[in-house]
């Protein structure tokens, strides 16, 4: 089930884009596709407070009770990276909109062939991030996240602390090795030492002593180990420039 967050103050758009959306799924055959209006910004934002899933947003610029730009930003800090759609009547907001990696703008009224346009875009970025979840088994239940939002793990007593990029911190009852082969089937991850897993995309510089993220912390590197921790940095970054 994809599950999409429709945020916009006019009853009348939500309606209008609402049924858009259901003609869509009908025209792709994609039935499981649920849209879930919201009223407001803060409406919105109390859902996500409340753990509820969204896989894309579809937001309003001008909200009556903030703006939607700023609704996105706050849908990024909370970790999420779903796809953002925006829209408008003016792109008076177009650039600030681009800073929480937007996906598309429609101006209004809304164009059904460029909203449908953007679902499928939004839709294949969704499947394609599905293939880099991670799911973890913790003391509150079951956790997924994307595998680009760790930063590193790190292990005390007989539980891994893995950080993710907003700050929150999962508890995981695992070994080291364990936590290690869930991760590096996915591209990007590295060991070092016994007790850390580093994402090589957080890791900003490597010295013979330490790992510098770019969140400021210092990871120790075994001694002997920072050439080989280097060479698979540089290959990482050389593996992205190629993409």
């Amino acid at each position: 089930m994809i599950r999409i967050a429709l945020c916009d103050d006019e009853q009348k758009i939500l309606d209008e884009t609402s049924v858009h959306i259901k003609k869509y799924a009908e025209e792709r055959q994609t039935a499981a596709l649920e849209t879930v209006c919201f009223g407001s910004a803060n409406a919105l934002l109390f859902a996500l407070e409340e753990d509820a899933p969204f896989d894309i947003f579809v937001l309003d610029v001008y909200i009556g009770d903030g703006m939607g730009t700023e609704l996105a930003k706050a849908i990024r800090k909370r970790g999420i990276e779903a796809p953002i759609i925006f829209l408008t009547t003016s792109v008076e907001h177009a650039p600030e909109s681009f800073e929480t990696g937007t996906l598309r703008y429609l101006i209004k009224p809304l164009d059904p062939k460029k909203l449908y346009e953007a679902l499928d875009t939004a839709v294949f970025k969704f499947e394609k991030q599905q293939e880099h979840l991670i799911k973890l088994k913790t003391e509150s239940g079951i956790e997924s996240f994307n595998a680009s939002r760790i930063l590193y793990s790190e292990a005390q007593d007989h539980y891994q602390y893995v950080f993710l990029n907003d700050c929150k911190q999962v508890k995981v009852r695992m070994t080291v090795s364990d936590l290690y082969n869930v991760l590096k089937k996915q591209e990007g991850f590295i060991r070092v030492g016994s007790a850390y897993i580093i994402n090589l995309r957080n890791i900003k510089t490597v010295t013979t002593k330490e790992v510098l993220l770019y969140n400021g912390f210092k990871i120790p590197i075994p001694r002997g180990k920072s050439t080989e921790i280097k060479n698979a940095f540089w290959e990482y970054q050389w593996d992205r420039r190629e993409d």
